[in-house]
């Protein structure tokens, strides 16, 4: 097997490299070869990737947080090379939503340190890309750029512009930088007005935060998008409506209790094609990093990317597997399909 380790070594708060070092070797030991790059700044993770690609390497893996995976997925995205994550980084919500061994997210990374725990969840982690599965999902494509778990428009993308603009804070400060960086932008935020298209379908709303969403996990705590699938062909996209800190607390609060797709101040759709066009130039991210700003096109890109998840991944998190499990559909069932609007169901577009 022939991987090539793109490590970011900036993520995170704490140097994992020895720990790192032991993951590799077990590879090693499982008759892998892995070539060790290590990135410098933004954009190197891409660069890696797409070499790793052409060498007809197996594998990438990356090592980091999730704007390391979200590079490197940008990177690979067409090819038969394989994502495999060794998650390192302040945030990893791409394992957490696959089960792949990740750090325990409320406990701070000095404390582990401070007790002696280093990173014990690398070699399971490792372990996953010897005996876990490879499944083909759906990308996300906004503005160009690939991502594999969401795109922000809005207030979320303020937050990552603000992280991006200190990167010591987030050094030092971890998760925390992030809910610093949220109050004070909450604090000054107002929705803007939007025209926002959905599959062709234009709608117009007070926004304050536009969410698509390839997965269903957000931030490591909540599940934004509980219905979304990887592998359906589309993408799923919540609309926060609004104006000030009165609103975004109200939303937050659903959204904690997963009760967002209930409140008539959030448009939910899923749709293969998306844009979005305020009235004043907002931030745009993917997947955690800050990409740029408003006018947004987003796509989803079918089947584009192979990746490596654990043998026991959620079958919820596939439309064909949850398909499989299901059982044959009774006359009642059948005619409950034509019932109203149901949160639970499936919403499209023109819904």
């Amino acid at each position: 097997m022939k991987a090539q380790l793109i490590y970011n070594a900036h993520a995170g708060q704490v140097d994992e490299r020895a720990d790192l070092e032991r993951a590799v070797h077990y590879l090693e030991g499982q008759g892998w070869q892995v070539t060790w790059r290590e990135t410098h700044g933004p954009g190197d993770a891409v660069t890696y990737a797409r070499e790793a690609a052409a060498r007809g390497c197996d594998v990438a893996i990356a090592a980091g947080g999730d704007g390391t995976v979200g590079e490197v997925a940008h990177g690979l995205a067409g090819s038969g090379t394989a994502l495999g994550v060794l998650p390192v980084g302040t945030s990893n919500v791409w394992a957490r939503e696959v089960g792949i061994p990740s750090a325990p997210y409320l406990l701070h990374p000095q404390v582990r340190a401070s007790l002696g725990m280093g990173a014990p969840w690398l070699l399971p982690a490792a372990q996953v890309l010897v005996e876990g599965r490879r499944v083909r999902v759906d990308l996300g494509r906004v503005n160009g750029r690939h991502f594999l778990m969401w795109a922000g428009v809005g207030l979320d993308a303020k937050v990552a512009e603000e992280v991006e603009h200190n990167p010591e804070a987030k050094r030092r400060l971890g998760r925390l930088a992030f809910f610093l960086a949220g109050i004070y932008t909450v604090l000054a935020y107002r929705g803007i007005r939007a025209h926002v298209w959905v599959d062709g379908r234009r709608v117009t709303r007070r926004m304050i935060v536009a969410v698509v969403s390839n997965i269903q996990l957000y931030g490591g705590l909540v599940r934004i998008s509980p219905l979304a699938k990887l592998d359906d062909g589309l993408l799923d996209v919540c609309i926060f409506q609004g104006s000030g800190a009165l609103s975004t607390a109200r939303h937050l609060a659903t959204v904690l209790v997963g009760q967002h797709l209930h409140d008539p101040q959030v448009d939910f759709y899923e749709a293969r094609r998306v844009e979005i066009r305020p009235a004043e130039p907002l931030p745009i991210h993917v997947d955690g990093d800050f990409l740029g700003y408003t006018p947004a096109v987003v796509e989803a890109v079918p089947q584009a990317l192979t990746v490596i998840v654990p043998a026991n991944v959620p079958s919820r998190l596939f439309r064909q597997e949850e398909e499989a499990a299901q059982e044959p559909r009774g006359l009642l069932q059948w005619l409950a399909g034509f019932a109203p609007y149901d949160p639970k169901r499936r919403r499209s577009s023109g819904g």
